[in-house]
């Protein structure tokens, strides 16, 4: 089949976009190479806006410092790649910003590389272009050998060919040297290419010339069935023109045809709910499905099946009829630009008469030509425009997204979830044995091994169980059906309260129907909803929809096979009101809200999460070393654990807890007849049954899930094998699924193994030994220790694993789980700045509540556990901490970096782990005494307390260095003689405020000892955020101006010496000093300076300001504060004062 691809040097993406559409769409490009785009690295998502069918791989111009505030490069190389390729595509690793390559691997197929290549311009030094055309042949040589390869793009340099002839320079001679040793050519140089020979003619009248080429081997050109170069185009504002060409590749298919599948349009059309919002269109909708629902009568109990499916089809319909009369939708406008403004259409007309004057004229190429020139000029002039209304439409972007920050975080989120790589399609998929690589094949395939998951494994059961078990079902089932119950039927209250608190923007089920839709339904749809569950409860029947859903496979990410079925997860979409049914239902199981579940189970307890299941494992452990004992650990990993779950045995589980009557047939009724679809790009795979496994996406599905493993655990913390902390027995340590086991002794490990294996041989499920882990802690030798069986299978031992993502080591050594968190910390916040959280885009107080956010919260996750950091340790977090402060505000590297985290208002990173312990240990302490988590911290506090042991290990002695560290320790002592403890609001103010008041001390010790620090000391003598920055948000036009104040405060110091000053002849050893306060040569920006001083009320205040030595008259302007009292207006003023006439006085001195 053909490929067709592309090269061009757009000069500047921004203003490139109206052609680099048109001819993306007319001329069905497959792969464009772009140079010279001009993008940071915090604006390359800009490219995968282009168009939504291409996606964008490649170089930004500061692809190896994207921390820079400042970067004047040109340059950037790229490739937009239909989406229908991005699954055969792998980015190749080079070590250029000037060249970046891409390698196609079809299935079957030899590799075809293309390599997009910018060289330097011959307004730069030879010696660049030589270095960068070595590197470039160097890589195109190796790669020839593993397929076949071209380089497209800008040379910047001429190459002979039959089409053309030229008298030969250096570059050109260096250039031909290489191609001829390659046997290698240009392809729009030889005959059969069609259209100009030249890519290239200056604005400025230069000579016409062929600088941009695809080159390939002689050997391929027999695979060429096209070349060309447009002619001059309206829209085409660059100086270069594009080569497109077309080859022919085995294996290639393009796929444009889409799946005209009626539930396919139902699950893409969403309603634009902000939209309808701001139109004031939520009244209209409202009334129009009470209007539709007005004549409608809810049928009464006992009601047939057809009845209930009428009914709910009927609340459905009315929903639906109501949006669609009332709401806007989404949709995408390919062609339209918001930057398209008034200004840039009555350019963009002009040019077009420059150009019909000029084509009327005999179209002569000719920059003596009048018409010529004229029609050059105006294209000139639109794509300033351009570039000047995209520029602004970008800081609008950016304007809004500061605005959020603080009051829609939602709209801040969804755009850098826009801006991340788009996902994973999979167009190649192996399934046993078999590999499918056609759309139809591979949905179906999807459909095979999700079947296969949910489809009853008879290896896991006894025949003669199994139908015992059916049994047993189908008597309970008749049992409860022949009992004539009175049920508790759901009230309105119930129903509106849970429909108010529903989450907006969640995905919908087949029957289109959002939560936004019931959400701002009105009343009369909620009393519908809450007779239709009533109907449901009272006769135990589920509406056939509810029992559908459709899975769609997401890549779970990382370097995962992506060939691998098992490398994706399926999501299921499920209906939208049957969850909100659930959500009602939950607290009617009664059985189920007492003493359940059992206390060692964390997962989806309120005030519970994964870190006390980690807390609670380790300080067993540690109590257990203290005493010179050993603790064995097997982390038991489940297989498939939610969607193996067999059903029978989860409805007899629920029938022993106390669930019984119409609740149970109605659970009863949920998991009968289930089915699901797999979507594959917007293809929908057979139907096929779940026979196990709990309803994805359903709410309820958690609590069944914790009822049907709840037994297990019962069962090990009855043996005593397991391990005790004084009366309390703690077995295991558990997350939903994640299963630490902890025993003392080798025996009574396996035992517990055994246990655990026997009960998922009953209950028809199974543990993976080979992902399952034995850790092994204290006097514990790996060379005399029992090895662990499961199922026959060894399990492994292993040093260090994850547990609830908490990295577990056996030694307590840390120093592995703090490089981790430091690479984290820097890659993420790396990874953000990329997606447009820069400072040269953003104010730096919105950058930093992203990265707080984000970055630090996933590289410390689980510092709370973090007990034996050593200085070693904490200095490599530390430095992670400086390069994140530093990135953030745009300073140099080697800043102070006392300085730089002062002016953010940050303190060490160390206080911020120490905040994270104290404010877990506070949850803690607020847990009710039935917690096992609680329980544990109590046992060890007052071990603690009575010296129980000479040297103990772990949480409670670091909370009583931090206690000791913070002034905090008559909390303790409060808590552990009355009980009392204070509140979340109250700990969390307390723990920040005494934080802060301590590491204040530390950091005026430190700078005071520091003669580098004598003048900062005056400028900002306290860790509090910049008034520069608050005035940057405040008055977004200010922002460089509030940038230049910051760096001034960063790097400015007194000099030993004295310096003449070459403006005025004045001695200086203060250079700031002596521009604010006694430079000649800016006495005028200084006298307006004091005139607008003298504007602030009260009039004392600028007395005040002339009493003060030019010392302290200099810091105070860079402080951009005053220690004088100003009410707050006056205040804004004085600080945007000191902003504008610093930033003025400065630059007008050093211009």
């Amino acid at each position: 089949m053909d490929l067709k691809v592309a090269c061009w040097n757009c000069r500047g993406i921004m203003s490139a976009v109206p052609y680099l559409t048109n001819i993306l769409s007319e001329l069905k490009i497959d792969v464009i190479a772009i140079a010279e785009h001009w993008l940071r690295k915090s604006q390359f998502h800009f490219l995968n806006t282009v168009d939504s069918s291409y996606r964008a791989y490649g170089k930004s111009v500061d692809e190896y410092h994207p921390e820079m505030y400042n970067c004047n490069f040109r340059g950037g190389v790229a490739f937009l790649v239909s989406n229908y390729l991005c699954p055969f595509i792998v980015e190749l690793d080079i070590e250029s910003n000037r060249i970046c390559g891409i390698e196609i691997q079809f299935p079957g197929q030899p590799s075809v590389f293309l390599i997009s290549v910018y060289l330097p311009a011959t307004t730069q030094p030879f010696h660049l272009f030589v270095d960068e055309l070595e590197y470039l042949m160097d890589i195109y040589r190796a790669y020839t050998n593993l397929g076949t390869v071209f380089l497209l793009g800008d040379f910047n340099c001429k190459i002979e060919g039959p089409r053309y002839k030229f008298v030969n320079d250096r570059r050109s001679n260096l250039l031909n040297t290489h191609l001829e040793a390659t046997s290698s050519v240009s392809l729009h140089t030889l005959t059969f290419a069609i259209g100009p020979i030249h890519t290239f003619q200056s604005y400025d009248g230069g000579p016409k010339t062929a600088i941009d080429h695809i080159i390939t081997q002689r050997e391929n050109v027999c695979h060429i069935s096209e070349v060309f170069i447009p002619d001059e185009d309206i829209f085409n504002v660059s100086d270069h023109k594009p080569i497109i060409c077309t080859m022919e590749i085995n294996g290639y298919r393009r796929s444009d045809s889409i799946n005209q599948n009626p539930l396919l349009t139902q699950l893409s059309e969403k309603v634009a709910w902000t939209k309808a919002i701001e139109l004031n269109l939520i009244t209209d909708y409202s009334f129009a499905v009470s209007q539709n629902l007005w004549s409608v009568c809810a049928p009464s109990s006992p009601a047939t099946a057809e009845t209930i499916e009428s009914y709910y089809k009927t609340i459905v319909d009315a929903i639906m009829t109501a949006d669609h009369d009332t709401l806007p939708h989404k949709s995408f406008v390919k062609h339209l630009k918001p930057y398209w403004t008034n200004t840039v259409k009555i350019n963009h007309a002009h040019m077009r008469k420059r150009r019909a004057d000029w084509i009327a004229n005999g179209k002569i190429h000719n920059r003596n030509n009048s018409f010529f020139r004229a029609y050059k000029d105006a294209k000139r002039d639109f794509r300033k425009e351009l570039e000047l209304a995209y520029n602004a439409y970008m800081k609008d972007c950016a304007q809004k997204l500061e605005e959020s920050i603080d009051s829609d975080q939602k709209y801040v989120w969804s755009v850098l979830k826009s801006r991340r790589k788009q996902k994973v399609i999979c167009r190649e998929l192996r399934v046993n044995g078999r590999t499918y690589t056609e759309d139809n094949d591979i949905c179906e395939a999807w459909a095979d091994h999700f079947e296969s998951i949910f489809k009853t494994d008879r290896t896991l059961l006894n025949p003669e169980r199994e139908q015992n078990m059916k049994q047993t079902i189908a008597d309970i089932r008749n049992c409860f059906r022949a009992v004539s119950e009175n049920i508790t039927e759901f009230e309105y209250d119930e129903v509106y309260d849970v429909c108010k608190k529903l989450k907006n923007n969640k995905s919908t089920g087949l029957d289109k129907v959002s939560y936004e839709h019931v959400k701002y339904g009105g009343k009369q749809l909620q009393k519908h909803l809450c007779a239709l569950f009533n109907l449901i409860i009272q006769n135990c029947y589920i509406p056939v929809d509810w029992k559908s859903s459709v899975i769609i496979p997401l890549f779970k990410g990382g370097n995962k096979d992506k060939t691998d079925p098992n490398s994706f997860r399926g999501i299921s979409l499920t209906s939208c009101i049957s969850k909100i049914f659930e959500k009602i239902l939950v607290p009617h199981l009664e059985p189920l809200q007492q003493n359940f579940p059992h206390p060692t189970q964390m997962a989806y307890q309120k005030l519970l999460c994964s870190t006390h299941a980690s807390f609670t494992m380790q300080e067993v452990i540690r109590h257990y070393i203290e005493r010179n004992s050993k603790v064995i650990v097997v982390l038991m990993d489940s297989m498939k654990a939610f969607d193996s779950l067999w059903h029978d045995a989860l409805l007899l589980k629920l029938k022993e807890y106390g669930v019984c009557g119409k609740f149970w047939l109605l659970i009863d009724e949920m998991y009968r007849g289930m089915k699901s679809s797999i979507l594959f790009n917007n293809k929908l795979s057979r139907w096929f049954q779940l026979q196990r496994g709990v309803r994805q996406g359903g709410v309820l599905s958690a609590v069944l899930y914790l009822a049907f493993i709840n037994d297990l655990l019962i069962e090990l913390n009855k043996t005593s094998y397991g391990t005790i902390l004084y009366d309390v027995r703690v077995a295991c340590s558990v997350q939903a699924d994640d299963i630490a086991l902890m025993s003392p002794t080798t025996q009574g490990m396996q035992t517990l193994i055994n246990i655990c294996q026997l009960f998922s041989e009953r209950w028809a499920f199974k543990f993976s030994p080979s992902k399952s882990h034995v850790l092994l802690y204290g006097k514990c030798q790996r060379n005399t220790i029992d090895r662990f069986f499961l199922y026959g299978s060894e399990i492994p031992i292993v040093k260090s694993t994850k547990h609830v993502g908490i990295l577990l080591e056996s030694s307590f050594n840390s120093m592995e789980q703090t490089m981790n968190a430091c690479h984290m910390l820097r890659a993420t916040t790396i990874s953000i700045m990329n997606s447009g959280v820069h400072p040269a885009i953003l104010n730096t107080s919105t950058c930093l509540k992203i990265v707080n956010q984000l970055a630090y919260t996933r590289a410390l996750y689980g510092c709370e556990l973090w007990n034996n950091l050593t200085k070693s340790e904490l200095l490599l977090l530390e430095r992670a901490h400086r390069f994140v402060c530093k990135v953030v505000q745009g300073l140099p590297k080697r800043s102070r970096s006392d300085k730089c985290t002062s002016l953010l208002g940050w303190l060490c990173i160390e206080c911020y782990i120490d905040k994270c312990k104290l404010l877990f240990f506070g949850r803690l302490c607020r847990l009710n005494s039935t917690h096992l988590p609680k329980q544990i911290m109590m046992a060890r506090l007052l071990e603690f307390k009575y010296t129980c042991v000479d040297n103990q290990l772990g949480f409670i002695p670091d909370m009583y260095r931090l206690f000791i560290k913070y002034n905090l320790l008559q909390y303790v002592v409060n808590f552990i003689e009355l009980g009392s403890f204070p509140s979340k609001i109250v700990w969390n103010n307390v723990v920040s405020q005494n934080i802060h008041k301590t590491e204040q001390l530390k950091w005026l010790e430190r700078i005071s000892n520091d003669s580098e620090f004598n003048f900062f000391k005056l400028i900002h003598p306290v860790i509090k955020l910049h008034k520069a920055w608050i005035i940057a948000k405040r008055y977004p036009d200010l922002r460089v101006a509030s940038k230049y104040i910051i760096d001034l405060c960063a790097i400015v110091r007194i000099e030993a010496e004295q310096l003449l000053c070459e403006k005025c002849g004045k001695l200086f050893s203060n250079v700031l000093e002596h521009i604010l306060c006694s430079c000649d040569f800016v006495l005028d920006y200084r006298n307006e300076m004091w005139r607008d001083i003298i504007n602030i009320n009260p009039i004392q205040f600028s007395v005040y300001m002339d009493s003060l030595s030019s010392l302290e008259f200099t810091a105070t302007l860079l402080s951009c504060d005053t220690i004088y009292e100003l009410d707050d207006d006056e205040s804004i003023v004085f600080s945007k004062l000191c902003v504008q006439h610093v930033y003025s006085t400065c630059k007008h001195f050093y211009r």
